[in-house]
Parts: C-alpha cells; structure tokens; sequence
C-alpha cells in the first residue's frame, strides 16, 4: 500500500497525519511525505520519521494533484491513497481497507465513512456514507477523500489526477474511476477530517470574491465534464490560476 501526504506550512497538524501512517497495524506501508518547501518547521518533523518513510522530499513544485502523481508513479504499491497533512487515519483503516479489497477482486476503489474533529483534534461531528450507486456523483454526492483506497490499476487506467483541478480533483477522480471499475462502501469509520480555519474546505465555505468563485466554477467544470450540465456550465478556459490559488489558505 502507497500512501502519500502532500503538505505545505502544516506543521502544527503534520506530525499528528504522519503518525496516523506508521502506527497502522497493516505491515506493508510504502509512505511518502511531498512537501511544497515549506517555511514553519514541517521539515524538521519530516526529518524526525525519515528512516521510516520511503521518500520524501521538500521543495516547490506545481500544487497537490502534481505532487500525488509524481508520487504515485514511482513507487510501488498495488493499492493507493493519499492522506493531507491535517487529516488522520483512524487506527487500522489500511488493514481494513485492503481486507475489502482482497476479498472482492473486481472491486477497484473503496471508501468509508469519516469522523470530523477541530484543530485540538476533538470530534465535532460524523459522516455516514450510502453504498456506492452510479448515480450518486451525478447528484453532487462526493467521498470522503481521506477514507478512499483505490487500485493503482484503475488509476493508471484514467490517467491519474487532472493537475489543471486544485480543489474538484478528487471528484473528477471519482467519477473516472467509476466508469472503469466497481466502488464499494465500508460500514467503519477509516480517518478524520480536520476543519480549522485554514483548511480548504472551510477557506472556500467562508471567503468571498475570486476564491469562492473560483471554487464553484471549477467544481461546475467537473459535473459538465463528466454529466453535461448546462446549468451554471463552465468550460476549462474561463479557469484562471488566479480564480482557484492551488495552496489557499496554506493547505493543500
């Protein structure tokens, strides 16, 4: 299992996702750390984990979904996911995650459900996920991308993340995914999602102007990309970088 953390200037929330990595009782971790050459401390503490890591590195580069597949394509896992530096995995979430992909072979990714927590790390709330159905993306429903693990088949099949996207990547990547290959949902709770105020989901939920803009047209892009939507549609060239910064806030 590959698993990789893209970060920049998340110091005070990394040491917590890299340990949530290696305590996992799974026994084959391949883990990667892709640091945006941050300026807080974070390469200290990647310096701490270095002989258990198989790779890390510290330095800029092109945004999140560059760094996951550079990743992805050089090492060596047969199942993939990705962890950002302010979330964590929940105690054998790998194990459990591989168990249901062993045990169904034509499956290709899996997801599970998610626990929300603050930035002191207590919970502030749940999120139950329905069985996979091929009509759930096409309504806007998502996956908790921190409990998904998926084939690197599949991923090398659609052709990885779309490096253009910096905040609907993962949905994209779900509905790619979805036309190639069966998803299953795993009743557990798999990781935790950290809302804090920097995080990319809350500067988007509370900013306004070009950000939040940006946001919504993206996302608008994917469900035309993959479901014709006329409604609010947008094509790829009224994204400018400016619109959609690829680190807002700080966090990928």
């Amino acid at each position: 299992v590959t698993i990789v953390t893209p970060s920049l200037n998340q110091g005070c929330f990394l040491e917590q996702a890299i340990l949530s990595v290696l305590q996992q009782d799974y026994p084959a971790i391949e883990y990667i750390v892709m640091d945006g050459g941050s300026s807080d401390g974070s390469v200290e503490i990647i310096r701490r984990y270095q002989d258990r890591l198989a790779y890390w590195v510290s330095e800029p580069d092109a945004g999140q979904s560059s760094a996951i597949n550079k990743s992805f394509a050089h090492e060596t896992g047969t199942i993939l996911a990705w962890l950002n530096a302010d979330d964590l995995l929940a105690p054998s979430a790998v194990s459990i995650a591989v168990h249901f992909l062993e045990a169904e072979r034509d499956v290709g990714l899996v997801y599970g459900d998610r626990v929300e927590i603050d930035a002191k790390g207590n919970t502030i709330g749940y999120l139950r996920c329905p069985p996979h159905n091929p009509g759930m993306f096409r309504k806007g429903v998502t996956l908790p991308q921190e409990t998904v693990f998926f084939r690197r088949e599949v991923f090398e099949t659609v052709g990885g993340l779309d490096e253009d996207l910096h905040f609907a990547m993962d949905l994209d990547l779900w509905c790619r995914i979805a036309r190639v290959a069966r998803m299953r949902h795993i009743p557990a709770f798999l990781a935790c999602f950290r809302r804090h105020e920097r995080s990319k989901s809350v500067v988007y939920d509370t900013t306004v102007g070009e950000t939040r803009r940006g946001y919504h047209e993206e996302r608008k892009l994917v469900m035309q990309r993959h479901f014709g939507r006329r409604s609010g549609a947008c094509t790829k060239s009224n994204i400018s970088p400016r619109h959609i910064p690829s680190r807002p806030g700080d966090r990928y």
